[in-house]
């Protein structure tokens, strides 16, 4: 795009522009997994993400011009007036560092214009460009998610913020900034002069939140008008707090104030309309393998949105009355494919369904191949749809989060948000609109209704969710057939889904009582703790507060001090742990830490998540929340409690069965290292195991060349560090940590252990070159977990990706194995001992509440499936235990 005088530039259609490059391209990096990258091994997700970004703006907002800012490298004003401004911030990633070239040529590319002004940072060169707009009425938004950039609204600007992902935003004009903070934008920085910023390490005055910031803002005017009034402000503290940190206050208002005289050569009253370079940006996307993004490029070039949405890029959809069956059969062929799609009401529950089916006849990525249907919440809708998904096959986008699907449809035939998981595992979301970016699916622009009418810009969300579901579904079948995960995707993980939406449902009892009991003995140990501080602190302070507590240990008892932060120096748990030996009272503060996150956690939160309607604690389990396929559950986490410490063993039994039910427990025994024995074909532990020796004490003998008679609990205890200490890529420092011995002692156990178990070695060796060679490696069963810390320049973040990438197959297989026994044994259950469940499932072991003369065949059954849930020789093991509460059984 070029700058000219040229009046004609003058009559502009859409509105300016201007984007924070620094802030889009890190928010891009961080929300899009690092696993996307070219087939060389490129990194490429900041620059995928920053894409889809530009994407949205092209077609929803069709820009007359568009100006990207950048921070320049020099330090600036506020370096000068306040030398910590930002120093917090870590250096830039190296996978970010690696795509920084090619953001300004992406930007020259869309025909954008790249602006970047020594001293100065991209927030202060929107401030002047958007002063300019401002001045001459031009409409013009700004993209950042900055919280700084918000002072800048006004009649004709806007800010533009990335709520999820990339590709969901909030829209801030005057209105929605003062709804949201508080104060109008031009208090912004008075705001964050009280509050804070602790993203650019603003200070602003410790112990004032932005609700108590926004209040006093409000009521007195401006930052200055509050500390002239200090006086006048209702509580002690907080008016020592404003005198005490004026000045800071003042500082702070200064260094988030914008600067709006920026010396640009960009008048933004002469931009012409921005002009894409298609060669250049095909070339670029060829070279960075965005194939499908230029398609929609494409696309947009051909003609504007508003030109092709009513030819090509609309979803078909209408109100269904349904008074019976017969009213959906008519239209809808039930033995297909449809997408189902929830509308909740404003109270929660279901207002509407949404049924989408594809028009076989059309190209599948053209919305106009989809028909949608809305189907009002009513019992005779509940019926017809009930009777129509018996037969189809349904695809839909998190079938375990739509409970009102549940008793129609078993199983999903496809999960959107299952299949982004295993083909992007790591991120944090799996939404729709990204994940139908990420695969070229378009997002439609228009609406036609009944009669062909046209309603702009877009269908209703669940309507364009449901067409969407149809066509991403279509893509991520191909993809994971390509990748060989098809298999894993529809054996294993979409019938786990109705194994877990089962034992939610089930939940587990608790026995509030007995937990009560422990609690007020627990309470009695922390009180007493307390009282042991207080007296080797010399006096009573705050325990709970890391101000105080910093005061006593480095002011009164003149310990060590450690890292500064900028409230004092730390007090954290690694603090802490560097100071062990240098006090006695540090013991006793670790000790009590340890029993009062216990106490909040467990003893008192476990009570309160009790249903009770149940009478049961039901837990959420996660099915896509970590990279190794491993489950995770929360509100509660039942899988984090203390399994080898005294209190841990007595919160289990607090876990109990119902009356004429006991708890069965089933354990894999030693589940990763079979497996690394296995995956490695290591005789020496594969002989071991088919012997039901114990394998630490075997491993004991070999690495320090004893007679298994010999061997004692401290060469057992050692050898098992080692065992598992192998398997996470431990390095001699590490296992002397663990062990409490010297470096060169530790690295002796582990040269040793690899001179007797040489194919371990071996096997971790070949791990790391294919998953250097490909990117990725994979478990057992297919699973793919992407490593994008082997292609690091930085040693440590490399030997990072080497133990990942071993642990990823050991750990990811070991998973894969245990849902695969959920699901065999939950089949079983269900057709052979209905009133037994599955109720729990913590890492390696599984939990069932099985009726009392039910428990020989459950308990039999039980361990042949689990031991049957992978064919390997010698078999799995898996320990079977029976009680009346958790640890009894365990």
């Amino acid at each position: 795009m070029s700058v000219t005088e040229d009046s004609a530039a003058k009559d502009k259609k859409g509105p300016l522009f201007l984007i924070d490059g620094n802030n889009v391209a890190y928010r891009a990096f961080y929300a899009l997994p690092e696993e996307i990258s070219t087939s060389g091994g490129f990194p490429t997700n900041a620059l995928y993400g920053f894409c889809l970004m530009i994407i949205k703006i092209l077609s929803e907002y069709q820009p007359s011009a568009v100006i990207v800012a950048w921070d320049s490298p020099e330090k600036t004003f506020r370096h000068e007036e306040f030398e910590e401004y930002k120093a917090q911030r870590k250096p830039m990633p190296e996978p970010l560092s690696e795509q920084w070239p090619y953001f300004a040529e992406l930007c020259d590319a869309f025909g954008f214009v790249n602006l970047a002004v020594p001293g100065y940072e991209a927030d202060d060169i929107l401030a002047t460009l958007a002063r300019q707009a401002e001045a001459e009425g031009r409409e013009t938004i700004i993209v950042t998610g900055d919280r700084d950039a918000l002072q800048l609204v006004g009649r004709f600007v806007k800010v533009m913020a990335n709520t999820k992902g990339m590709t969901e935003v909030k829209v801030y004009d005057a209105q929605a900034v003062e709804e949201r903070f508080g104060v109008p934008p031009r208090l912004i920085p008075d705001l964050i002069g009280l509050k804070g910023d602790v993203s650019d390490n603003i200070p602003g005055i410790p112990g004032i939140g932005e609700k108590t910031a926004a209040e006093l803002i409000s009521r007195y005017g401006s930052l200055e008008a509050v500390l002239e009034h200090a006086d006048e402000v209702s509580g002690a503290k907080r008016r020592e707090l404003l005198k005490e940190y004026r000045e800071s206050a003042l500082l702070s208002k200064r260094l988030a104030s914008l600067d709006r005289d920026v010396p640009v050569d960009i008048k933004t009253a002469e931009l012409l309309p921005h002009q894409v370079k298609r060669e250049k940006l095909q070339d670029l996307f060829s070279r960075l393998e965005f194939r499908t993004l230029f398609e929609r490029i494409d696309a947009l070039l051909a003609g504007s949105p508003a030109e092709t949405t009513p030819s090509g890029e609309a979803i078909w959809y209408e109100e269904v009355e349904v008074q019976g069956v017969q009213d959906l059969s008519d239209l809808v062929d039930w033995r297909g494919t449809v997408a189902l799609a929830v509308e909740e009401s404003e109270g929660g529950g279901v207002s509407a369904y949404w049924l989408a089916q594809m028009q076989t006849a059309a190209p599948l990525e053209d919305y106009n191949a989809y028909r949608v249907f809305r189907i009002k919440e009513s019992q005779a809708a509940s019926q017809a749809l009930g009777n129509l998904v018996a037969g189809a096959r349904v695809v839909c986008h998190n079938f375990k989060a739509l409970r009102a699907l549940h008793g129609w449809v078993r199983q999903a035939g496809h999960d959107t948000y299952l299949a982004g998981y295993l083909l992007s595992p790591g991120r944090k979301e799996y939404r729709l609109e990204e994940l139908a970016g990420e695969v070229g699916v378009k997002v439609p622009g228009g609406v036609r209704g009944r009669g062909g009418r046209v309603t702009p810009p877009a269908a209703p969300p669940v309507a364009t969710s449901a067409a969407l579901v149809l066509a991403v579904a279509h893509h991520q079948e191909r993809l994971l057939r390509e990748q060989g995960m098809w298999d894993l995707f529809c054996q294993v993980e979409l019938p786990l889904t109705r194994v877990l939406i089962a034992m939610e449902a089930a939940g587990i009892r608790l026995d509030c009582y007995r937990l009560g009991e422990l609690a007020g003995k627990i309470q009695d140990q922390l009180d007493e703790l307390e009282e042991r501080i207080y007296e080797l602190a010399g006096q009573r302070f705050n325990l709970g507060s890391p101000q105080q507590l910093g005061r006593i240990l480095f002011d009164v008892l003149k310990l060590p001090r450690q890292r500064k932060t900028k409230t004092g120096y730390s007090t954290d748990a690694r603090t802490l742990e560097a100071l062990r030996g240098c006090h006695p009272i540090i013991e006793q503060i670790l000790s009590h830490r340890e029993l009062s996150k216990l106490m909040s956690t467990y003893l008192v939160a476990l009570p309160r998540a009790v249903d009770p309607e149940t009478g049961r604690l039901h837990t959420t389990f996660h099915q896509a929340a970590t990279a190794t396929g491993r489950l995770s559950s929360s509100d509660p986490n039942l899988q984090n409690i203390p399994v080898r410490t005294e209190l841990g063993a007595q919160i289990r039994q607090c876990f109990v069965a119902d009356p004429g039910y006991l708890l069965l427990v089933a354990d894999y025994s030693q589940i990763e290292l079979r497996v690394m024995a296995y995956l490695a074909k290591e005789e020496t532990l594969l002989e071991a195991f088919a012997r039901g020796e114990d394998i630490h004490a075997r491993t004991a003998a070999e690495v320090f060349g004893l007679d298994e008679s010999e061997v004692d609990s401290l060469h057992r205890r050692h050898a098992k560090a080692v065992n598992f200490g192998i398997m996470y890529g431990i390095s001699a420092y590490g296992l002397s940590q663990t062990l409490g011995i010297e470096r060169e002692q530790a690295a002796a156990y582990i040269e040793r252990y690899f001179e007797r178990l040489p194919r371990v070695k071996g096997f971790i060796e070949k791990t790391i070159k294919e998953a250097e060679q490909q990117g990725y490696v994979s478990t057992i069963f297919g699973r793919r977990r992407y490593i994008p810390e082997l292609k690091s320049g930085n040693y440590q973040e490399r030997s990072l990706g080497e133990r990942l990438a071993v642990n990823s197959v050991i750990q990811g297989s070991a998973a894969d194995i245990i849902k695969v026994a959920m699901v065999r044994c939950y089949e079983r259950l269900e057709a052979e001992a209905p009133d037994a469940r599955l109720v729990l499932q913590v890492h390696d072991e599984l939990v069932f509440e099985v009726p009392e003369s039910q428990v020989p065949f459950v308990k039999e059954m039980v361990k042949r499936e689990m031991v049957g849930a992978f064919p390997m020789d010698p078999p799995l093991g898996v320990d079977v235990g029976v009680g009346p509460d958790w640890l009894t059984a365990k």
